[in-house]
């Protein structure tokens, strides 16, 4: 056996590191329930709550405990969310912590789909490892139950299910592969591409329409509450202005703690407690240091989409993001997840800012998708109710606007807006 002994450079991350992620991913309000915890061990922390938010879990905020109240009993009486259920397998899955760590990052861009919502590649990045370990790891969550999470498309999330349930065929493979001509209704194509008959794509159609396209819906989301947003937008004599919502916000304090009578041993551990607010007070001031820069950031690059809407929304991307404020991608995406931010376009949330390319790598030059989904939607409301468009003519508009389009993309980001086709549009009309 042969032992090389290589020399890498990498980044191992502290405690700290990872409870100050922790710290800046929570909205404000796990942040106040986790202060509000903290003070409750920590003599030198003192927590005053935010009025503006709802009560907090019956044990926090200074209250005391209902000697009723089963924390287990009332987490196994709930549906487990879709991140729940992943997690645990995960940590069945992954028992080394370096892949755990990789597996966690895909989980946190998992939509409600149960798709995923970011590229391997930023998946990576955010991970840092190589893409090949991350594609590795990949391999092994769409393992997970139930078949077809951790999708990276339509065609992914139906050949994981049919592969899982035994129907995965060859012919079935090259339908799914052409999904494009299965929307237009192109069987006898189809058909010549898989070698076989119209009745034998009709049979695999049957099949198909058996799966589940999003399998993460099986798992009930909770319920939302109407929350204040956390940070606030205006304009002002120079432009736009962002500021915190500081009303959500806790306030914190330092303080010198109980006395130790000369106690030693006391003494050192309430110096160890006073360290350890201190940090905590820090860590929450960064927290909302990075949220506040990253906000500005888009407002900055997003003036015109605040102005005239999601038509004038340009390409950016968290990468951008990340480049410009010094960050790391990951970082960025901790910061803005379930933000919400008051403008004058209405409570928004913060990813309404990011927006991909319509075209890989054309970056801030070309139309973003929101914006061509827009322009789709203002040609549709403009058109003649008696006479509706088709797709067709909606991509000859779209071009006569200086955006090329497929009728597969129109029809596609009619689906997105709720638009019927035009012979439903046009039997509404009559």
């Amino acid at each position: 056996m042969n032992f090389v002994q290589r020399q890498t450079q990498g980044l191992a991350m502290t405690a700290k590191m990872q409870a100050s992620l922790r710290i800046l991913q929570m909205s404000h309000i796990d942040l106040t329930a986790h202060l509000a915890e903290q003070a409750l061990e920590n003599p030198c922390l003192e927590v005053t709550l935010p009025e503006a938010l709802p009560p907090l879990p019956k044990g926090l905020g200074g209250g005391a405990r209902d000697p009723d109240w089963d924390p287990v009993a009332a987490l196994e009486g709930e549906k487990p969310s879709l991140y729940a259920h992943v997690g645990r397998q995960i940590a069945l899955a992954f028992p080394h912590p370096a892949a755990q760590r990789v597996a966690l990052a895909f989980a946190e861009a998992l939509e409600p789909t149960g798709w995923l919502g970011a590229s391997v590649e930023t998946v990576a990045r955010a991970a840092g490892v190589p893409v090949p370990v991350a594609e590795s790891v990949l391999a092994r969550l769409q393992q997970f139950e139930p078949a077809g999470l951790f999708a990276r498309n339509l065609a992914e999330c139906l050949r994981l299910q049919a592969a899982d349930k035994g129907l995965l065929t060859w012919e079935l493979s090259v339908i799914l592969d052409n999904l494009a001509l299965l929307a237009e209704g192109r069987i006898d194509d189809l058909a010549e591409l898989c070698d076989g008959t119209p009745a034998d794509v009709r049979a695999a159609l049957v099949a198909i329409r058996g799966l589940d396209p999003k399998p993460g819906l099986a798992f009930a989301a909770p319920d939302m509450a109407i929350l204040p947003p956390d940070l606030r937008l205006a304009r002002g004599k120079d432009g736009w202005q962002v500021e915190l919502n500081r009303s959500v916000l806790p306030a914190l304090r330092v303080t010198a703690g109980p006395g130790t009578a000369g106690d030693a041993a006391a003494r050192a551990w309430v110096s160890s407690a006073r360290s350890r607010a201190r940090w905590l007070v820090r860590a929450v001031e960064r927290r909302q240091a990075t949220l506040l820069l990253t906000a500005e950031f888009l407002v900055r690059h997003q003036t015109a989409f605040l102005e005239a809407g999601p038509a004038a929304l340009r390409p950016l991307s968290t990468e951008e993001a990340a480049a410009e404020l010094g960050l790391h991608p990951s970082t960025v995406s901790r910061a803005v997840a379930h933000r919400m931010i008051e403008t004058p376009r209405g409570t928004l949330p913060l990813k309404a800012f990011f927006s991909r390319a319509f075209t890989p790598g054309s970056g801030a030059d070309g139309p973003s998708q929101d914006a061509l989904i827009a322009l789709v939607g203002r040609i549709v409301a403009a058109e003649d109710p008696v006479r509706p468009l088709s797709d067709a003519d909606i991509v000859r508009r779209a071009e006569a606007e200086g955006a090329r389009l497929a009728r597969r993309t129109v029809a596609k980001y009619r689906d997105l807006l709720g638009i019927p086709s035009s012979y439903d549009r046009r039997g509404r009309a009559a």
